[in-house]
């Protein structure tokens, strides 16, 4: 390894033995116990890395470039013991994420099949988590300040949580008061997983219903039902892209956000109902003017910036759009 890179690594630790104290103090005062640590704090060492109750989960984020290159493999094996080092944790408490080029449902597969499934504690609900079998934990970290603003909007109001993952929004809308919830997902495998943290939790009742089913077919279906039901709130949070067998055309959340938000404006939600659009995509550009939401009596409010919590401290991890009616903002 290089001078330059060693040095870098010896930024990396006394970045990371800085960081361990403030965000564990900045933890137990906020009784959170899933957290990001770092993410990138040093260019030369593109990474991110997450903390869990049982575990650490260490992402490589380097570009697909500078992964092929001699002797990175090396590197990011000596950036994991830096980890271990400083936390003072064992091989098998520090998961690894290793960059690949995805494409298509890769955000599905699986990575290996460990099984190391735990509960975890956020808010006073408890989520199930995996750091080992799949890219993502089960919870993304992100969005732990969005999720406690739909608990607090959710009361007394039919929730439709779209791209539903693994039911956390759900959840919490449930804790909420929600009269009722009703998760859609493209993935069997999630939904089982949002089941199990809605019955944990103990939302188990025909008021908290999972499907299964490509979403835009779904909503296509729906919207031929002349019965069909309208949501008082609707939270989405797509993926960038995917091009999934299991769905009958491509999604690409640039070119179709404008006309799924505007048929759930349309079809799906009550007169006073809003819409939650979240999207992780970092280039993405809201297709929808606000004159247009305007002639329809909505504003579309960026919450972005007050959505990313304290321990992210990159403010491109997602847009967050609310989308309401004038007439409930101005009252």
């Amino acid at each position: 390894m290089t001078e330059r890179g060693l040095g870098a690594l010896t930024m990396f630790e006394n970045r990371l033995r800085k960081l361990k104290k403030e965000r564990e103090k900045w933890a137990k005062r906020e009784s959170i116990t899933c957290y990001r640590v770092y993410s990138e704090d040093i260019p030369q060492v593109s990474c991110i890395l997450d903390r869990y109750p049982n575990g650490f989960v260490l992402y490589d984020k380097s570009s697909v470039r500078f992964q092929l290159e001699e002797g990175h493999d090396e590197r990011f094996d000596r950036i994991a013991s830096i980890v271990r080092e400083v936390f003072q944790i064992s091989e098998e408490q520090l998961f690894l994420k290793r960059r690949k080029k995805q494409k298509g449902s890769d955000q599905y597969d699986k990575l290996s099949i460990e099984g190391n499934f735990e509960w975890v504690k956020e808010s006073n609900l408890e989520f199930r988590i995996n750091l080992s079998d799949y890219l993502d934990t089960g919870l993304f970290l992100d969005h732990r300040i969005t999720r406690d603003w739909l608990r607090k909007a959710s009361k007394d109001k039919s929730v439709l949580n779209l791209f539903s993952y693994t039911g956390a929004f759900s959840v919490y809308a449930a804790s909420g008061g929600a009269k009722k919830t009703k998760s859609v997902d493209l993935s069997k495998t999630y939904c089982e997983w949002a089941f199990k943290n809605l019955e944990h939790n103990g939302f188990k009742s025909t008021n908290h219903q999972i499907v299964n089913a490509d979403i835009l077919q779904w909503i296509e279906e729906e919207t031929k039902n002349p019965n069909r039901e309208r949501y008082d709130l609707i939270f989405l949070d797509p993926p960038t892209f995917s091009n999934s067998k299991k769905m009958r055309e491509e999604w690409d959340v640039q070119t179709k956000h404008r006309n799924l938000l505007l048929l759930l404006l349309t079809k799906f939600l009550t007169d006073n109902g809003e819409i939650w659009f979240s999207t992780n995509f970092r280039k993405f550009k809201m297709e929808v003017a606000d004159e247009e939401w305007g002639e329809r009596g909505y504003l579309c409010v960026n919450r972005s910036k007050e959505s990313i919590p304290a321990d992210f401290r990159d403010e491109k991890i997602h847009q967050l759009f609310c989308i309401k009616p004038e007439s409930v903002i101005n009252n």
